[in-house]
């Protein structure tokens, strides 16, 4: 049994494709044989570094005995894949859900209302069942699919590079791929308000891993500006970073945006995600300690929340399961 791992072609920063790249590393780990797939010979993401097993479909011959994880972002398309050439049309198939608001993608309205209308979720020999990355996608997959198995990945920090620093600039960093205009809107009203005093602003853009992870380091705040999410891992990077996190969940966030050590804002609630960066910026210079403390909390719990232990745990268990059907 070889599981292939279906990825686009992205060689753009994008943390969803990153995790495809984990998930075959993690599963040979494991002693499972498992590869990127790609439709497009020669093609390896380049962004992070990896040395991810990848094959492509022009060279492969995947057979019934196999399984092919599909993301969910193929939408209307999943089940059309076991007619591309390379792939069996009864080849077992595994949706990998990162982000269950995605799981309509594409598809038309007229079409959703007919009668007949379903999706490749429900449980035949065909799709085994579905991954997810939160609580909350499970319990959106549960009720849309009743009967569809679904099993909970926690996808992992890299706690070796986003690890822990208390030693911090007077900086507020954020990355403006989701919701630019949101975060606009936050930034000129606090730059409006004279609210930002000598706090410089960083958007996380272009930046490689490492890149990415120098500057949550040396941050004080990272605004979360993402919506909708599976389980967003930016933010959770940033506090293991040591950084104070302010803004949207995601829903799939909701999870670990306690508020006993950050700051979650309703999406679209502009004023009030300026009033509370205004108000953390204030408390830095009054109570300095106090959210020194915060930071130190939330660091320890995402980074035991999502280890790579826990990851390779949940992997390792859905796959051993998978292998005895």
């Amino acid at each position: 049994m070889t599981v292939y791992v279906l990825s686009p072609e992205n060689d753009q920063p994008s943390g969803g494709i990153k995790i495809l790249y984990r998930h075959a590393d993690v599963l040979n780990r494991c002693g499972m044989d498992a590869a990127v797939l790609h439709q497009k010979s020669g093609f390896r993401c380049t962004w992070f570094e990896n040395d991810t097993r990848v094959a492509y479909l022009p060279d492969v011959r995947i057979t019934e005995d196999d399984f092919l994880v599909v993301p969910e972002i193929y939408g209307p398309n999943i089940a059309a894949l076991g007619g591309m050439p390379g792939i069996g049309r009864k080849l077992r198939k595994v949706i990998f859900n990162q982000n269950c608001r995605y799981t309509f993608l594409g598809q038309a309205l007229d079409t959703v209302l007919q009668k007949n209308f379903s999706l490749p979720y429900t449980q035949t020999s065909e799709f085994a069942g579905a991954m997810v990355v939160s609580e909350d996608s499970k319990q959106y997959l549960e009720y849309t699919f009743p009967g569809l198995d679904v099993w909970r990945i926690h996808n992992a920090i890299n706690v070796e590079r986003f690890g822990f620093s208390a030693d911090k600039k007077k900086q507020i960093c954020f990355m403006p791929r989701k919701h630019a205009e949101d975060a606009l809107q936050v930034l000129a009203i606090l730059q409006l308000r004279g609210a930002l005093g000598d706090f410089s602003v960083v958007p996380i853009e272009g930046e490689n891993e490492a890149g990415v992870a120098r500057i949550l380091k040396e941050s004080m705040f990272f605004l979360s500006f993402g919506y909708p999410e599976g389980c967003p891992l930016p933010p959770a990077e940033a506090m293991a970073s040591g950084c104070l996190v302010v803004g949207y969940h995601g829903f799939g966030g909701r999870e670990y945006f306690d508020p006993a050590f950050s700051w979650p804002v309703d999406v679209g609630d502009i004023t009030g995600f300026a009033e509370q960066v205004e108000r953390l910026i204030r408390l830095s210079y009054e109570q300095p300690e106090s959210l020194a403390a915060a930071a130190r909390v939330a660091s320890d719990f995402v980074r035991n929340k999502y280890s790579p232990q826990q990851e390779q745990q949940d992997i390792c268990s859905f796959w051993t399961r998978m292998h005895g059907l």
